[in-house]
């Protein structure tokens, strides 16, 4: 088991938002998105 992170995450739209789907969709916490 993974221990969940707390995860701030900074990202340009086109490239970022595969990546940002795939972690709001994981067991990680998004807590702030820039």
């Amino acid at each position: 088991m993974v221990t969940p992170l707390n995860i701030i995450f900074a990202g340009t739209p086109e490239f970022a938002a595969q990546h940002l789907a795939a972690l709001i969709n994981s067991e990680h916490n998004v807590v702030a998105v820039y």
